[in-house]
């Protein structure tokens, strides 16, 4: 597991939101943040067209293994453009999606397939509800060790018994030849150095989401690819 950094997303540079720290971004960091964002933007079609393409990818990976699935949950939705795009790809879809930054939803309030919860899994779910496919897209990156941990235990102790994880965060051989190039460069001063920015999570190895699943109680952990960096893992018990 290693610490990572990041400058901006989706066009919004963090200094301008807060101060960097070594913490991670705060949730008067990410209000802030998507307040800069729907400043910027009025809706999804003018957000940059390859995270569009990226983020439609996605979704159509989701809903290959959807099959006859149709009550979803998804944990963790941020602006919900993969929840957006997944009810025109399968219009029988019913979303429950959860996001703990209550103003993230904006653009997917008034889609009627999508019902937002905010808050964190499970304390929002008020009772247990029997969802036929669940998914957390890219928000691994948030948890340290033990937190992993926690989180995968409280999918478990809900009664899901199969999960789906997206992550961008995962730290491979070209990742680490990547972060190496960038810290000799920064050290040499012709680009910043790699920590010159937020603390923005961490990055896992393919073998650190198994052992953090199985340690969890799923017994059968499947990682599959998309494109260069990114890989879902299937967790079953």
């Amino acid at each position: 597991m290693k610490k990572f950094y990041q400058l901006e997303w989706l066009g919004i540079y963090f200094k301008d939101v807060e101060a960097f720290t070594t913490l991670l971004p705060s949730k008067s960091f990410y209000t802030k943040f998507y307040e800069k964002l729907f400043e910027k933007y009025n809706g999804f079609d003018e957000l940059d067209e390859a995270w569009l393409v990226y983020k439609n990818n996605v979704a159509k990976r989701i809903n290959s293994q959807l099959k006859n699935k149709t009550n979803v949950l998804s944990i963790g939705s941020g602006i919900g453009v993969v929840e957006n795009t997944l009810t025109k790809l399968n219009p029988n879809l019913r979303i429950t999606a959860i996001e703990p930054s209550e103003n993230a939803s904006k653009w997917v309030k008034d889609n009627p397939k999508i019902s937002i919860v905010d808050g964190y899994f499970p304390k929002c779910i008020e009772r247990v509800r029997n969802f036929d496919f669940v998914y957390a897209n890219n928000i691994d990156y948030v948890f340290n060790e033990h937190e992993y941990d926690d989180f995968l235990k409280s999918v478990v102790d809900y009664g899901i018994s199969e999960f789906l994880i997206i992550s961008t965060a995962n730290y491979n051989t070209w990742v680490s030849l990547k972060i190496f190039i960038k810290e000799i460069l920064g050290f040499m001063g012709i680009i910043n150095k790699p920590d010159n920015g937020q603390f923005w999570g961490y990055l896992r190895s393919k073998q650190e989401h198994k052992e953090a699943l199985y340690r969890a109680g799923f017994t059968d952990v499947q990682i599959t690819k998309l494109g260069t960096d990114t890989i879902f893992i299937k967790g079953k018990i």
